[in-house]
């Protein structure tokens, strides 16, 4: 649709839907604008009338104005920002915060210019010895509820899943939040959207979604990886933190 990456989440129609609906309500008003003009060059090309300025004092002319800016707000600008308000309450500000939705944690720390994910292993608390980790490359079982913090290192990053519709900034100093639910199995692109040196281009990552069973498998291996390759113990120490509640 227009263009977009294949739509791969759960509420990703959501958005489709808001960029739908403003391409064509600002359609339809275009069209009416232009067929105004066109009725009105059509109707007036051999009139030999010297033309009447009105210096904006016609009140005919202000009203029919103000009639058409009036309804072009209702229309676009108010139904665009219920139907907005409705989709982020009811979703995406919808945090599964609660435990017992079982959401699928990971932390996220972007630097320059990587991402790294942390996951908190079998013992279900982040920053011990046990954590998983990876680098650009963040793996999660399809159909579950996916619930990322974010941080960053040195400046200002976004986190952009185009496939999920979402994104958000990690931010030096604070604790972001984004989540999402995948619908389909398959590897899809995380970018950057936010300038951040002269090796932006480079910040790119994969989002693996896999069957919860190949998930299990994988994690097994990643964690005995990550031990191995950290020493134990320095596994806790490398930039991770402890799981922040929602404020």
């Amino acid at each position: 649709m227009f263009g977009l990456p294949s739509d791969a989440s759960l509420h990703g129609h959501e958005v489709d839907s808001a960029l739908r609906y403003l391409v064509g309500a600002t359609g339809i008003c275009f069209a009416v604008m232009v067929s105004v003009l066109a009725f009105a060059v059509m109707r007036h090309r051999q009139d030999k009338r010297v033309a009447h300025y009105a210096h904006g004092q016609d009140r005919w002319n202000l009203f029919w104005a103000g009639s058409a800016a009036l309804l072009v707000f209702v229309a676009v600008d108010l139904v665009s920002l219920e139907r907005s308000l409705r989709h982020l309450r009811g979703g995406f500000w919808a945090f599964p915060e609660d435990p017992t939705s079982h959401p699928f944690r990971v932390e996220v720390t972007a630097q320059q210019w990587s991402w790294t994910f942390r996951y908190p292993g079998s013992d279900g608390v982040f920053e011990t010895r046990d954590d998983i980790l990876s680098l650009d490359e963040l793996r999660a079982p399809v159909g579950r509820a996916v619930l990322l913090q974010l941080r960053a290192k040195d400046v200002v990053h976004s986190f952009y899943l185009p496939n999920f519709r979402t994104k958000v900034d990690a931010i030096p100093g604070h604790v972001t939040r984004l989540w999402f639910v995948p619908r389909e199995l398959g590897v899809f692109e995380i970018a950057c959207s936010q300038h951040c040196g002269v090796g932006h281009y480079r910040m790119r990552g994969e989002l693996t979604v896999m069957p919860t069973e190949a998930w299990d498998s994988w994690a097994a291996q990643a964690a005995k990886e990550t031990e191995a390759r950290l020493e134990g113990s320095a596994v806790a120490h490398a930039d991770g933190w402890a799981w922040e509640p929602r404020p």
